[in-house]
């Protein structure tokens, strides 16, 4: 029989803690709260500062309102061509990956919509256009090639941001038009291609130079064969039963085959206005007034937000301090509907949105300016027969016609803002083009004049 353990003998549990080892973890715990909140307090200070310092800032401050392809990215080119057109200019360069991206996504739209429906003839798919699709299958590797080059990605798609918020991969084939390349806001993908062209860039950078060269002649050589892929009567026809329309979409160039192939291509400002690359999140953007300004020294700063539904929420962050909203309507999309839900007709999800901004107390101080946008296509639609009224039911038996259309789209947002406006306000209005740099150019001439006023106005000088 084992010996009977002594109470000296017992262990106790849990075994009592070390006097000097509490202690020392109780100095170190307080120690780590005092660091934590040290480091706090500075990054409370630091963003206390940052809004300070964003208050003295002289210039104008811009936000971009609007759906997703409402034409905010164009009007923010056009401000950058009005007042630091040098800058512009200078990287015009960096815009032709964009533009030969935007071709080639073109053409493997129209490749994928024949391998899905061959076109409607007596003989099925002709033998000139197999020949064109097995010619052009190059075209595929191009993409993947410049996406991967402008986004800085390993895959040719970024993710996105879904309705519910969760990631998915942007197909690669939608049924009613061409993909686009999505690079998400602060990549800086002009940042990625300045670096690639240096002439310090390290190995990789450089075999991506000679996959530009590459992606360059490729092109070019299949100039020809893009070009009589787009003008093939089948495709034209198949493309017109889709009811699909590629020359109104963003990034359309296959009526610039010959011009943007050319192994010196160098892009207009026309042609960097079409250019499409979607950002997704908000971005700032700052514009330094020309030299030979009466601002020079200050800056219009201009604050482009996404304008789909998952992104909208992150507007009223950028209401603080802004001198003007620039609101943009494409009313040429009354016979759309969104692509986040295609029960919602895009016009009335504009009208949502406006009634939404107009009604915003937040705002009730703040300069509206309307751009109701996409004029060109607005009427390019109603003259090739399509009825406003069968979108627009309380537009009834008036004029099919572009210049009547505008004026009763007018009349409805100043009557929109007027009913939900939290006090008396004017409301600047403009019927826009805006890829008419021309046009463009005197609208943002006469918003400089409306927001000059504005300004002396609050200082008492006027």
């Amino acid at each position: 029989m084992a010996p009977r353990a002594s109470s000296s003998d017992v262990i106790a549990w849990p075994p009592p803690s070390a006097p000097d080892a509490d202690e020392e973890a109780r100095t170190q715990r307080l120690q780590n709260e005092a660091d934590a909140k040290r480091v706090s307090e500075t990054i409370d200070r630091a963003i206390q500062q940052e809004k300070e310092q964003r208050k003295k800032q002289t210039g104008v401050k811009l936000l971009l309102l609007g759906q997703a392809e409402s034409g905010k990215s164009t009007v923010l080119k056009n401000f950058q061509l009005c007042f630091a057109p040098n800058t512009f200019q200078a990287e015009a360069e960096l815009w032709r990956p964009i533009i030969h991206l935007n071709l080639v996504r073109s053409v493997n739209f129209i490749l994928d919509t024949l391998a899905v429906q061959r076109p409607t003839s007596p003989s099925s798919e002709t033998e000139k256009l197999r020949r064109l699709r097995f010619s052009l299958r190059p075209l595929k590797q191009v993409e993947e090639s410049i996406t991967r080059r402008v986004s800085g990605a390993n895959l040719p798609f970024l993710p996105v941001l879904s309705e519910t918020g969760l990631g998915q991969e942007a197909p690669r084939y939608h049924p009613e038009k061409a993909s686009e390349v999505l690079v998400r806001s602060g990549m800086g993908w002009k940042g990625f291609i300045r670096m690639r062209r240096g002439s310090g860039a390290a190995m990789k950078s450089r075999q991506e130079q000679l996959d530009d060269e590459g992606n360059k002649r490729t092109l070019r050589a299949c100039a020809d064969d893009i070009t009589a892929l787009w003008t093939e009567p089948d495709v034209q026809e198949l493309l017109k039963e889709r009811a699909i329309s590629l020359s109104h979409q963003p990034g359309f160039f296959l009526d610039d085959v010959d011009r943007v192939t050319k192994e010196d291509y160098l892009p207009t400002p026309s042609d960097i206005l079409r250019a499409r690359v979607k950002t997704i999140g908000p971005e700032e953007h700052r514009i330094p007034m020309d030299s030979n300004s009466d601002h020079h020294g200050k800056h219009w700063i201009i604050y482009d937000v996404g304008g789909s539904r998952s992104q909208r929420a992150k507007w009223a962050q950028f209401f603080d301090d802004v001198t003007a909203i620039i609101f943009l309507a494409p009313i040429s999309a009354f016979n759309q509907v969104l692509a986040e839900d295609n029960s919602v007709n895009r016009l009335a999800d504009s009208f949502k949105l406006w009634k939404m901004i107009s009604g915003n107390k937040l705002l009730a101080s703040v300069n509206f300016i309307l751009f109701l946008n996409k004029m060109d296509i607005l009427d390019a639609h109603l003259k090739s027969g399509i009825q406003f009224n069968r979108y627009v039911p309380n537009y009834k038996d008036k004029p099919n016609v572009t210049e009547h259309v505008a004026k009763y789209l007018l009349d409805v947002f100043i009557a929109l803002h007027n009913q939900c406006a939290p006090k008396k306000r004017k409301i600047h209005a403009h019927l826009t083009c805006a890829v008419d740099t021309s046009s463009t150019a005197i609208v943002i001439s006469q918003i400089q004049e409306v927001l000059l006023v504005k300004a002396l106005s609050e200082t008492n000088i006027l």
